[in-house]
């Protein structure tokens, strides 16, 4: 489907219930704000559904989003909608919810994720596009109506945190030409970088400080990044694992680093974030090796281990064989 067919199709709805992945990102996070905020400027009823909550770095753009929603609920709403949310196994949709229920309903999907399984036959999925926002971006510009500066703030917000302030390597026109399209729109890019990119607690800092001190670490001459975040630096600070956007950062930015990998334990295992700050050795594939995804730059898994070192002995060699291969 185009962003013309799927302007048309939320268009025609009455009431949307919009929902994403767990643990939102900025992109998952305003493309759903975004879209309920412009349905309802047009007169429709639009709720965003977020099981886990709001992490707290967002709470100064978003607000006012359901917890659960209850089987019987799900008859008030004619359109579902699903956006940024690549396989059925991350979709938000709570304890009382599942894919299979949701299905028996009208369910579209927009993504732009690589390898995008989710299941839903009514989707655009488009993975040459820097981020979700964008392809948002691109449904309201064509549905021709006025997009309010809220939701263009919401776009603009998950543009610059998908593609790194568009530091990233999958900036292109497109998704500059989307970014200007919002700012003229009346984003309120300040309000964004302060929001996201200015302003942290001063514990995170020092938490922040404890674990580059402690636990970064080097490996394949300088190539390879990464940080294991232990348990006991999580108690000691009080460390909300659904605040570590962002953190990935401060390891990709190690001088000499290609390769840059997060982990941290879960109750199903250590959970890996790798990213590449080159595009001749995309961490893509080595993340759906083991069963994950993402994007060919920015992907991530979970690897069902008891320790970080049995991790490290599964992905080193992955790594070491990425970095090793000539460009």
């Amino acid at each position: 489907m185009s962003a013309a067919a799927f302007a048309k199709r939320i268009l025609a709805a009455h009431k949307v219930l919009i929902m994403t992945h767990l643990r939102p990102d900025g992109d998952a996070l305003g493309s759903t704000f975004a879209m309920r905020g412009f349905l309802r400027s047009c007169g429709i009823e639009a709720d965003v559904l977020l099981p886990g909550g709001m992490p707290n770095r967002y709470r100064a753009l978003c607000t006012g989003e359901l917890t659960a929603v209850a089987p019987e609920e799900l008859e008030q709403f004619d359109l579902i909608i699903s956006q940024d949310c690549a396989n059925s196994e991350r979709l938000g949709c709570g304890e009382t919810l599942s894919l299979e229920l949701l299905k028996k309903h009208d369910l579209i999907n927009i993504d732009h994720h690589a390898k995008s399984s989710i299941g839903i036959a009514e989707a655009w999925v488009d993975d040459h596009a820097a981020s979700t926002c964008t392809m948002v971006a691109e449904i309201l510009l064509a549905s021709g109506r006025e997009i309010p500066p809220e939701c263009a703030t919401f776009l603009l917000a998950g543009m610059m945190t998908d593609t790194g302030c568009f530091c990233f390597a999958n900036t292109d026109g497109r998704a500059l030409r989307a970014a200007a399209a919002m700012t003229d729109r009346g984003a309120d890019v300040e309000k964004v970088a302060n929001a996201l990119f200015f302003s942290k607690d001063l514990q995170q800092l020092q938490f922040e400080a404890e674990l580059v001190t402690s636990c970064l670490k080097t490996a394949c001459n300088g190539k390879f990044a990464y940080i294991f975040i232990p348990d006991e630096l999580l108690l000691k600070y009080d460390f909300d694992l659904r605040e570590d956007e962002g953190l990935i950062d401060i390891v990709r930015s190690v001088n000499g680093a290609t390769v840059a990998m997060l982990s941290h334990r879960r109750p199903d295992g250590i959970r890996i974030s790798l990213r590449s700050k080159d595009k001749n050795f995309p961490v893509g594939p080595i993340a759906r090796k083991f069963g994950g995804g993402g994007h060919e730059m920015a992907a991530g898994c979970t690897l069902n281990v008891n320790s970080f070192d049995e991790a490290l002995q599964f992905l080193l060699p992955e790594i070491s064989a990425l970095l090793n291969q000539s460009a």
